[in-house]
């Protein structure tokens, strides 16, 4: 993996390579040249430099036997004339150097962040070695990682430490909740002058509208980046509750049944008033009665499968899971805050997806009429661009695009991989066999030479050449290689 990584280290805004921070202050200026102005290009001698995207001009001559793409905040990997792995800002200079770390770069709020980690062997104490009771070498030592997580713009550390590799659980996955704050590992950041300063902590994930959870053993509070009160405090996860429907109270007792239990409760419910609120944004509290439903609609919701709120409106999606079907759906129904049940309204304005991004609504089975659909997932950006995995011959699944408002295939279900480089521009990378053509749906035409090893949304390509793998950029859009002819 390490060495995958280190051979075509041109992947990236999160970069994989050794490297430690450099102490001079003087290397992180504002980058004076526009990062999206600058290619990294490939010449004849398997050399890399930076030119202009339009002119192709070569940017300062200097020569690099590899180089990433620049991220927004300005910052580039290369490979120096002497072998070594760095970090380069837009005039060339060198912000991060070599080192025994692997290191990953990630972009938030205008900041790069980087994640250093360095694997070891750690001799221990006498108490725990292992024992090879068959006989054999005693283990003295076991594998430790180093870690150090800090912003490259200012060298502001966040964290340092020192965890057993199974042990480590640190990611660098940033989350922009506004354009003040950020959230990384449990913790909210408040961004001043580019330094994070911790504003709160034991925050589990966070929620539209500048929300976010905290979460104390089997404790949950929903705050809002600007208040120091809970909007919602002691709430704990429920999967079973119960609702007034004339004399009645019917017990909802199947729901939420997951084979995987997820980090936040999918229904919260306060306990001081009997409040509940339901995934994915805890937004609003189901009703505590049902006031308008036939006799009928009321057993649907006494067997509710799920029960998720449609952010920003005054409505619940109910499912019950209908067994007996020869392809597992769910009947749907939909109630008001006011515990009145909807039949009418506007069923394309929202979408609801689980926790690893599978269509809850519209169902598989309202978006494409055709029976023999595996999944479904939704093209953020997209107007009605869906994903479609479906059933193939001899069990082998294939993926398509389909559009459902011209209720035609924007891509047949042809292809055993489906890459989006640009929803928005229609552009994707399509995999029948081995290699990867650029596309563009819009135009419908293929774009570039037949043929790519791989293509990432950057430009990023690997291209099998004389017998051997190079790698170089091209423009996703039109097709033109950044390399010497």
């Amino acid at each position: 993996m390490k060495l995958a990584v280190l051979s075509t280290l041109l992947i990236l805004i999160s970069i994989i390579t050794y490297a430690q921070v450099r102490k001079d202050k003087s290397s992180f200026n504002m980058p004076e040249v526009e990062p999206t102005q600058l290619i990294a290009f490939l010449t004849k001698q398997n050399d890399f430099i930076y030119v202009d995207r339009d002119s192709l001009k070569p940017i300062n001559g200097i020569k690099y036997k590899s180089a990433s793409m620049y991220t927004s905040t300005g910052y580039a990997m290369v490979i120096n004339n002497k072998g070594a792995f760095v970090v380069i800002d837009t005039n060339g200079k060198e912000v991060l150097e070599v080192g025994e770390s692997e290191i990953e770069i990630e972009v938030v709020n205008g900041l790069t962040l980087y994640k250093k980690s360095r694997e070891y062997q750690r001799k221990m104490p006498i108490w725990n070695w292992e024992w090879n009771i068959l006989g054999g070498a005693i283990k003295k030592e076991q594998t430790y990682h180093s870690i150090e997580i800090g912003v490259i713009e200012t060298k502001q550390v966040l964290l340092q430490k020192q965890v057993p590799y199974l042990e480590d659980s640190y990611t660098l996955n940033p989350v922009a909740v506004d354009d003040e704050h950020i959230y990384w590992n449990k913790t909210l950041y408040v961004v001043k002058n580019q330094y994070l300063k911790k504003k709160d902590v034991d925050v589990i994930t966070t929620l539209d509208n500048k929300r976010f959870i905290k979460g104390f053993k089997d404790s949950f509070s929903i705050y809002d980046v600007q208040q120091k009160e809970a909007i919602h405090q002691d709430l704990e996860g429920v999967n079973t509750f119960s609702i007034k429907y004339g004399n009645e109270d019917l017990i909802l007792d199947q729901l939420m049944q997951e084979r995987f239990e997820p980090i936040v409760p999918k229904l919260l419910k306060d306990v001081t008033t009997g409040s509940v609120y339901p995934y994915p944004q805890y937004d609003k509290a189901f009703p505590k009665e049902i006031k308008t439903a036939t006799p009928e609609q009321a057993a649907f919701i006494k067997n509710a499968s799920l029960i998720y709120s449609i952010a920003n409106s005054p409505y619940f999606l109910i499912g019950v899971f209908n067994y007996d079907h020869d392809i597992w759906a769910y009947d749907w129904l939909y109630l008001d805050i006011h515990g009145q049940v909807v039949e009418q309204f506007d069923l394309d304005s929202f979408k609801v997806s689980d926790q690893i991004g599978r269509l809850v609504w519209p169902s598989k089975e309202m978006v494409i009429p055709y029976q023999k659909v595996t999944s479904v997932k939704y093209y953020t950006g997209s107007d009605e661009l869906y994903l479609v995995n479906i059933e193939g011959k001899e069990g082998d699944s294939k993926y398509g695009v389909w559009d459902r408002k011209a209720q035609l295939w924007s891509i047949e279900p042809e292809y055993t991989s489906i890459l989006a480089l640009d929803i928005s521009k229609g552009i994707y990378a399509l995999q029948k066999e081995e290699n990867y053509t650029l596309y563009d749906s819009k135009k419908q035409e293929k774009l570039g030479v037949k043929a790519y090893q791989y293509i990432r949304s950057d430009g990023l390509v690997q291209v099998k050449l004389e017998d051997k793998t190079v790698s170089y950029y091209i423009d996703i859009y039109t097709g033109r290689a950044y390399l010497e002819q």
